[in-house]
């Protein structure tokens, strides 16, 4: 799983909002929200970077954070 981390601090918010959605999708894991790609991996932060990876986390997602 490579993420191009420019890439990621030029969405709206920065590299603070894009941690702010991975922070709250962690905790939707952790709480027993299901996984929103099929995967074999079972750590929540590496399921949420995967998520975010494949486009499945938009920034729509963190709104109630901020």
């Amino acid at each position: 799983m490579l993420l191009d981390v420019d890439k990621l601090s030029q969405n709206e918010g920065g590299t603070f909002y894009v941690t702010t959605l991975l922070i709250k999708r962690v905790r939707e894991l952790v709480n027993g929200s299901p996984k929103l790609v099929k995967t074999d991996l079972s750590d929540p932060i590496q399921i949420a970077f995967e998520e975010l990876n494949r486009g499945k986390l938009l920034p729509e997602d963190a709104e109630e954070e901020v």
